[in-house]
């Protein structure tokens, strides 16, 4: 694995340009959450009122604001160790918003499945991002701190329609593409400046959820690309194409560990 360690870090050095991509098994870890007592209480409130189900996103922001997962954040060190002085693009599909959290230029990542950062008309009738109901985050923060009940509790609504206002997810019923189409955009002019140049490709925990955003374009691009080279880092789906020849490194490892062990001092 040392050599591994060097190789990586070496042909990050070596390359004109890096790409990131962050999946599913990359980001912050909700067991922590679900091993909340007082979080386990409200599942089962809630199981009984459906109706409610609508607080689990607010919970899941309060939660990954007030708890740090240090293993996680220690991985994004190493990461932002390994490309932050080089040109770099990042995608993510992991909707913790982790990836913004830790010093990389934002004009850099693009998030095409959304995640905390904004709302949204649950129809996208105005075809626009709402900021988020701080308001009703507190309302959520006070009803887990016990100084409210659900019946304290109401459904944000946009204010144009009367649709239920959602976090900026796909999921929704009408995902709201303004946030995230700008910076494809950059994204995609960004991958016309790879071609012949020398690319290092960085795979962390990308699965099989959605392999159309990163994980098959990625391999496509290493074969058209003779002078690029991918790691694929992930705990069970690390295999890679045939197509992909030697320009390609499969790593059986968790990606939080495999950065953890390698890049951490």
């Amino acid at each position: 694995m040392e050599q591994i360690f060097t190789e990586l870090e070496e042909r990050c050095k070596e390359a004109d340009l890096i790409l990131v991509g962050i999946g599913e098994e990359f980001q912050f870890n909700w067991n922590i959450l679900q091993q909340d007592e007082r979080y386990q209480e409200i599942e089962k409130e809630i199981d009984a009122r459906e109706e409610y189900m609508w607080i689990v996103p607010f919970l899941q922001k309060l939660w990954i604001e007030k708890k740090a997962d240090m293993r996680l954040n220690k991985a994004y060190e190493a990461l932002s160790k390994l490309i932050s002085d080089k040109n770099y693009f990042i995608i993510s599909t992991a909707i913790d918003d982790s990836i913004y959290q830790h010093g990389f230029r934002e004009d850099r990542i693009v998030s095409p499945v959304g995640g905390f950062r904004k709302m949204q008309c649950d129809y996208n009738c105005k075809s626009e991002l709402l900021d988020v109901d701080y308001e009703m985050l507190g309302k959520v923060k006070s009803y887990y701190n016990k100084e409210l009940t659900l019946n304290d509790l109401q459904e944000p609504t946009c204010d144009q329609c009367g649709q239920k206002k959602r976090f900026n997810q796909l999921g929704v019923t009408k995902y709201a593409e303004e946030g995230y189409l700008s910076q494809w955009e950059k994204y995609t002019k960004w991958l016309q400046g790879t071609v012949n140049k020398k690319l290092c490709v960085i795979e962390l925990g990308v699965g099989l959820e959605m392999p159309n955003i990163i994980r098959w374009p990625f391999e496509k691009i290493i074969l058209y690309n003779q002078k690029s080279h991918i790691y694929r880092i992930h705990s069970s789906l690390y295999q890679l194409g045939e197509n992909v020849g030697d320009r390609g490194t499969s790593i059986k490892e968790k990606p939080v560990d495999f950065l953890t062990k390698g890049f951490v001092k």
